[in-house]
């Protein structure tokens, strides 16, 4: 809310409950006035699994699971949870169920091996801390129920085949290797899709989608194949990190900057290289080895696997110093002022 408020002011003109292509349109916008616009819409669309029964009672989408217990303090796990998808939303999504109240126990189900998971290390590790089991070499098959609620799944077996688009080994399944399992929650986080449908058929919108329902744009200048539009964040990317969507947001407004003043677009940037000297810290050479990296302190797994307090805490002063020290200084290269070889002076003055 800081943030937002922070951003908010005389030049911005906030508009809720306002959906692109249920209440207004591109070509609404044009005729309005505006000269530009911008999609970015994220990826905030769970991918379902494509499996019968795959909307009863128990079975969530993972951003709906998450954006429930975020936004509105709700707990919807139960008893038995499994997680089925390998990213940093599925690990997001276990350690989340973890820690509700009615929830027994969590398993992340995996079609590949660890290896090929595209979660980050740390997220898998910190998940293996706190007790989440991970069966990796299975896919769901068929969703069980019971009087119209999710009561588990049946998996088959994967091993790895040829190596596929993504650069990784193509799962393949084993026949005859299906086996049961018994659950009373389902959250999927297979992968999360972006929301242009909203934009219309290419045909109408004139902006062109990739085969992975992404917009395609300029790489260089994030303009759409529609001239005044634009695009950035992970309705380009897909599912991508917070800080890659800030660049690309900040990258997108100076394009449009410059596409207002009838300017080019693709204008090569400006150096901003560091101008002010600080003296650098001497440290004695054999205590320079002995530096080294700072792990950041962690919440005991067993306080923190019964709050969504948070895990890792901040440094010490101490050990802030201590990480400071270890920088390798590339500022002196432009900052350090030039020593003068007094073997070179001409006596006199001249």
């Amino acid at each position: 809310k800081k943030e937002i408020e922070s951003l908010l002011d005389g030049y911005i003109t906030l508009k809720c409950n306002t959906a692109l292509g249920r209440h207004i349109t591109i070509d609404q916008l044009f005729d309005e006035g505006y000269k530009a616009v911008l999609l970015a819409m994220g990826a905030h669309k769970s991918r379902p699994l494509g499996l019968e029964n795959e909307n009863v009672k128990g079975v969530f989408p993972s951003i709906e699971f998450l954006k429930a217990f975020n936004l509105k303090n709700k707990e919807l796990a139960k008893g038995r949870v499994g997680v089925i998808g390998g990213g940093n939303s599925a690990i997001d999504a276990a350690r989340t169920a973890l820690r509700q109240k009615e929830v027994e126990s969590v398993t992340i189900f995996y079609r590949r091996t660890r290896e090929e998971m595209p979660a980050f290390l740390e997220e898998i590790e910190a998940a293996d801390q706190e007790g989440i089991k991970i069966q990796t070499l299975v896919s769901p098959k068929k969703i069980i129920t019971t009087s119209g609620y999710f009561s588990g799944l049946q998996f088959i077996k994967n091993e790895l085949g040829d190596t596929d688009s993504s650069g990784r080994r193509r799962p393949v399944p084993i026949e005859g290797t299906e086996e049961i399992i018994e659950l009373d929650t389902l959250i999927v986080a297979i992968s999360e899709d972006s929301g242009i449908d909203s934009i219309g058929p290419a045909r109408s919108s004139k902006i062109e989608v990739t085969d992975w329902n992404t917009v395609k744009v300029d790489g260089k200048t994030l303009q759409t194949s529609r001239p005044g539009v634009f695009a950035a964040g992970d309705v380009v990317t897909g599912p991508n990190t917070v800080i890659e969507a800030i660049a690309a947001g900040k990258k997108t407004a100076v394009m449009i900057d410059h596409y207002l003043k009838g300017e080019q677009l693709d204008q090569q940037a400006e150096l901003d290289l560091p101008h002010v000297y600080i003296e650098p810290l001497e440290i004695e050479d054999e205590k320079t080895s002995e530096i080294g990296r700072v792990e950041t302190p962690r919440a005991s797994v067993d306080w923190r696997k019964r709050n969504f307090a948070e895990v890792e805490v901040s440094l010490s002063i101490e050990e802030a110093m201590c990480e400071a020290k270890r920088c390798l200084r590339c500022d002196l290269e432009f900052t350090q002022p030039k020593k003068i070889d007094e073997s070179l002076v001409i006596a006199g003055g001249n």
